[in-house]
């Protein structure tokens, strides 16, 4: 076939109406001479970068590729255009001869047009009548078997360790038609006794299989490699596949019929040979049953099967202890167990899909204990609101100057310290780094951080342990959500991070795709959260600006926003599980965390704490609420060093000495 009726037969095919990209039809060229013309044999499929089409009966075979195609056209334009600048240059060498017989010219150039026109329209309506007739590949011309009879060995030794050593019936091997011949072993560079395995398609021999006592085999070199029995499941709706014909012969011996083998072993995880026959013999089961070995490469194997024939229509048989195939199964127990743990092969577990047996010992450890409590503060008032559980998502609000990333880390240390819930801070705006962990270490051990305040031994020890518990996140390349949440892994992995925070969210480099909406990209963000806090198992605080309030007439001081307050979506209330609102009242000296919410009972509900802020070592100590009629008495304010409780006697060494 011509490069010109190649490009027709393409182009046909792909002017064929269609609604999907794969589609069968009958065959252009041998549905004319069949019993049933309508037989849809001819598979065609076609994506961007081409195609291919095949016809499984007569084997007819064609295949494209746009890139080639396109080029191929491209240099047939270029050698037209060039040639018409060389006829346009000839036409105007020679253009005073034209004029001198310009009437001539006329009467036979209409000539040449009509008669051009008519083999143009003629050569139009040929193509488009023509079938194309050309395979794209020259078709592959396989081996046939040629087996020499005089070689044959009746009841031989290998006959006698099928049945004795393997356990299949004589009468298996029979209908099977096993046969034992002596044939040449590259292997044993000599004849050896085997036990041959036809391989036949239709009824005809396709390919063979010689094995010997040793496990040396071979099969007839330059012959099609198909799978073993394959005549058994065509036009079933269930079938068996096992890794070696002996396994098949295994489950034929017990009762099951469809069943094939693949070619090669766990060697042929490509599945190469299984291409021609996904259409013509699986695309019609509803259950196929993968009788693999246990080992790695039958896993492997097991694993390829699944994802080319289907996980919803895929089983796996689970051999047990001391098994490793059906062979051995057969060996250790008998035919009608075999069949028996074939047929409850398992469903294979759906990616995602669960099941309350698949959370059995959680919940026989509720059913025994109760709900868990979650990690308190040490906040009396706080605690009797909400308790922490990693996994989930807590979002913090409150107008520009509350203290919100204050009070996240009186959370974040109180955590540490109590429960070693390490903590990976992505908080541009506490920078300098130094200055964010000076507020720490003044939280953590209770006094200023000045070497009048604090001792060099107590500054030394609370560097030390924060070293080992408390990482910052700011990544080189830029800002955003996907940076970030790349390193938190890194933490989560390689130091154990639990607590994650994220202070403030819009300091992210955000990149709104045009399709996104503002409120649609917010949404799609939090989830990302939510699943990463699911995924890494850490407690992920998000600290997020409300939007630009309005005072009340006559006040100064801004209304206490809620978390549907927040800039940009309602998501971060109707997404998050824990919700918070801190609110500062300098003319009451107080601040007002309230507890918006809390997604599971058992943790906690909606509520509001008062608490005293130390100026001195950025504490916030509990308090009554303190109105303009009511006046508590000042609180204990709490000073003493946390380490000299947290740490054991034999870690509080890791200070420095006054002469370091």
């Amino acid at each position: 076939m011509t490069r010109e009726e190649h490009a027709d037969y393409v182009r046909w095919l792909k002017s064929l109406p269609r609604r999907k990209d794969h589609f069968r039809m009958p065959c252009p060229e041998c549905s004319a001479t069949r019993s049933n013309p309508k037989d849809p044999s001819f598979s065609v499929h076609i994506t961007r970068e081409g195609g291919w089409a095949k016809c499984f009966h007569c084997d007819f075979a064609i295949a494209w590729n746009e890139d080639e195609m396109w080029k191929r056209e491209q240099k047939q334009q270029d050698r037209e255009r060039q040639k018409q600048q060389k006829d346009a240059s000839q036409q105007r060498n020679t253009s005073q001869h034209h004029d001198t017989a310009s009437q001539h010219h006329d009467t036979a150039s209409q000539h040449h047009n009509t008669s051009q026109h008519h083999d143009t329209a003629s050569q139009q309506r040929n193509t488009a009548q023509r079938k194309p007739h050309i395979p794209l590949q020259p078709p592959v011309h396989y081996v046939c078997p040629v087996i020499n009879k005089n070689k044959q060995i009746m009841n031989g030794e290998m006959m006698e360790y099928m049945v004795g050593r393997r356990g299949i019936p004589m009468d298996v091997l029979t209908r099977m038609k096993i046969e034992e011949r002596l044939e040449f072993l590259p292997q044993t560079g000599k004849e050896e006794a085997c036990i041959c395995f036809p391989y036949l398609e239709d009824g005809v021999m396709k390919n063979m299989k010689f094995r010997d006592a040793a496990k040396h085999f071979k099969m007839v070199k330059g012959a099609e490699l198909i799978p073993w029995n394959i005549d058994a499941i065509k036009g079933k709706e269930k079938c068996y596949i096992t890794e070696g014909e002996i396994d098949a012969l295994s489950l034929i011996a017990a009762g099951l019929e469809e069943v094939v083998s693949v070619p090669n072993g766990a060697g042929g995880a490509n599945l190469q040979w299984l291409d021609r026959f996904v259409e013509s013999h699986f695309d019609d089961k509803t259950e196929i049953i993968l009788a693999m070995d246990t080992d790695k490469r039958g896993v492997e194997l097991r694993d390829e099967l699944v994802r080319r024939l289907g996980v919803d229509r895929c089983k796996v048989v689970a051999w047990g202890e001391g098994c490793k195939d059906a062979n051995e199964y057969l060996l250790k127990y008998d035919l009608p167990r075999l069949r028996q743990q074939v047929e409850q092969a398992a469903e294979i577990p759906l990616e995602g899909v669960f099941c309350p047996m698949d959370e059995w010992d959680t919940l026989m450890d509720i059913y025994y204990n109760g709900m868990p409590e979650g990690a308190d503060t040490g906040l009396e008032n706080l605690d009797r609101l909400i308790k922490f559980e990693r996994g989930f998502v807590l979002t913090v609000t409150g107008v520009p100057g509350s203290g919100k990333s204050e009070f996240v880390d009186e959370i974040a240390m109180r955590l540490l310290l109590r429960h070693d819930w390490k903590v990976g801070y992505f908080s541009p705006e506490n920078t300098p780094l130094a200055y964010h962990y000076r507020k720490l270490i003044r939280r953590v051990v209770g006094k200023r951080f000045e070497h009048k305040g604090m001792p060099l031994p107590e500054a030394g020890q609370a560097i030390r342990y924060l070293a080992q518990s408390v990482f910052s996140i700011m990544p080189k390349e830029d800002f955003s959500v996907e940076s970030v949440l790349r390193i938190a892994a890194q933490l989560v992995s390689r130091k154990g991070v639990k607590v994650l925070v994220v202070d403030p969210f819009n300091r992210f480099e955000h990149q709104i795709p045009d399709w996104e909406t503002e409120t649609q990209y917010i949404s799609r963000i939090f989830d990302e959260f939510s699943n990463f806090a699911v995924k890494h198992k850490v407690l992920l605080i998000l600290v997020a600006h409300p939007t630009k309030l309005r005072r009340e007439p006559g006040s100064k001081r801004w209304p206490v926003p809620t978390l549907y307050d927040i800039n940009g979506s309602a998501a971060f209330f109707n997404k998050t599980d824990y919700g918070m609102v801190v609110d500062r009242n300098d003319e009451l000296g107080q601040v007002l965390v309230r507890v918006a919410k809390v997604r599971f009972d058992h943790l906690g509900g909606p509520g509001d704490a008062f608490f005293a802020f130390s100026t001195y070592n950025g504490r916030y100590t509990p308090t009554e609420e303190r109105t303009l009629d009511h006046n508590p008495p000042e609180p204990k304010w709490e000073h003493t060093n946390f380490l000299t409780e947290k740490l054991k006697p034999e870690q509080q060494g890791l200070g420095f000495n006054e002469g370091e």
